[in-house]
């Protein structure tokens, strides 16, 4: 007979939780399930209670309990007015939102960028969203994508019927971009760009003035802590012990307090840094839970391997860094297969020729700005700058510093792991013409 007394509390623990949800939703009905969740068990079951009334009060004050356990946290996110501030920078609507409609949410305002005055405008929609009970973390159950996509998509048709010519598709930098597109018209840019903003919810931004500060806006962010080095930074940051053998460098990472999902992490982040400076990976391999990888730029090269929460990095020339590796290291070499990519400068050399394959271009001796491989062509009243990069970073880094004039229109595309900057210089059909004959990657 006990088991009833467990199966109601389970019943009600069960009801109080779908109660907390549906609380968010609708307040009277969330009530009126917290209600029922002390009502329908005993009902179910009064047969049982019926003949041990006593049984009632363990099953209230067990009841009572979890409700008040299954209470989601006291904080929650940001609200969905922070969001599309964050994305616009205005914090109340002040003056046209051109050439946007209104939304659930409107902002708009005159922002300073790159020394131009930039009208910025901003509708939103608010999705809905439920926080778990007990649990944590928001649930999105339903994203007004119809209303963002109209509203872009009437945006897009204002624009054209205004002779605003669509010079690139994908062009901003914004991590939650849906979709995006920069349209220009003498010397006035507009960016028009659906995204994803904090405080679940989805926005149209657009962005008018000067192309100097449109494009500023465009590509506001950007991460350059990888930019112009030539070894990893991480190294310097996490403190290795490093010592020296036969000419080798050793550095060892033992946090023996982290997690080893961390220390996992820090290995993965140190080969993203290796790769970002220019280091290509040659060789890998795996060992039960050892595991390591040998990266190599011109004669030096880095062996890093991984065991359990410690991290060993050996440097030096390839042949040495090899031959200490099986001595010192607990992964050797075993398990090695060859990692097959393709340098920074044969990746180059792939995207020119694709370029010199549809345009008559040539070579321009001219200093470009640090890359791990680079180029700069120039044609008839165009040119176009090509620049290899190991990370998205750098390559969104390189845009901002480059694409601030009114005749330069950049892109950033994946190619053979790397990351290539591609800044086309010229009139807007000249520049179409260019970006149109580069795949670009879809945002997903």
């Amino acid at each position: 007979m006990a088991g009833k007394l467990a199966v109601s509390t389970a019943i009600s623990a069960l009801l109080s939780f779908l109660a907390w949800i549906l609380l968010q939703l609708n307040h009277f009905l969330g009530v009126l399930l917290f209600i029922s969740a002390v009502i329908i068990p005993p009902a179910v079951f009064r047969d049982y209670y019926s003949k041990r009334p006593l049984q009632l009060a363990p099953f209230l004050a067990a009841s009572l309990i979890l409700m008040f356990l299954f209470q989601p946290p006291p904080v929650s996110g940001p609200n969905i007015y922070f969001g599309l501030h964050f994305a616009t920078g205005c914090w109340e609507k002040e003056g046209d939102i051109w050439p946007l409609s209104e939304g659930e949410l409107s902002y708009s305002c005159n922002e300073i960028v790159a020394y131009s005055t930039v009208r910025v405008s901003g509708v939103a929609w608010k999705s809905v969203s439920v926080e778990l009970p007990l649990l944590g973390g928001f649930v999105t159950l339903y994203e007004p994508r119809e209303k963002a996509d109209k509203a872009y998509r009437e945006a897009t048709e204002r624009l054209e019927s205004r002779d605003y010519i669509k010079l690139v598709e994908n062009y901003g930098t914004y991590s939650h971009t849906i979709k995006d597109a920069l349209f220009v018209k003498g010397s006035e840019c507009i960016y028009l760009m659906e995204t994803r903003v904090l405080g679940g919810g989805l926005a149209v931004i657009s962005a008018r003035g000067p192309c100097r500060g449109v494009k500023g806006f465009a590509l506001r962010w950007h991460d350059d802590y990888l930019w112009n080095v030539s070894e990893p930074p991480i190294f310097e940051r996490y403190r290795f012990n490093w010592s020296s053998k036969e000419g080798v460098k050793i550095g060892r990472f033992t946090p023996v307090e982290w997690p080893e999902e961390w220390v996992r992490n820090t290995y993965d982040a140190i080969c993203i840094e290796l790769k970002g400076t220019g280091y290509v990976k040659r060789m890998e391999g795996k060992t039960g839970d050892c595991r390591w990888s040998l990266w190599t730029r011109g004669e030096k090269s880095h062996y890093l391997a991984i065991k359990g929460k410690e991290i060993l990095v050996l440097s030096g020339k390839t042949e040495d860094v090899e031959r200490t590796a099986e001595k010192v290291s607990p992964c050797g070499m075993k398990n090695g297969r060859k990692a097959e990519g393709k340098t920074p400068k044969e990746l180059l050399n792939l995207v020119v020729s694709a370029l010199n394959g549809s345009f008559a271009l040539k070579p321009a001796q001219e200093q470009n700005p640090w890359a791990l491989a680079g180029e700069k062509l120039v044609g008839e009243n165009l040119s176009v700058t090509v620049l290899v990069y190991g990370t998205q970073w750098q390559c969104n880094y390189a845009r901002y510093l480059l694409d601030t004039g009114g005749n330069t229109t950049s892109i950033c595309i994946g190619r053979g792991g790397y990351f290539v900057t591609v800044a086309i210089e010229g009139d807007a059909k000249s520049v179409s013409v260019v970006l149109s004959s580069i795949k670009q990657p879809k945002r997903t």
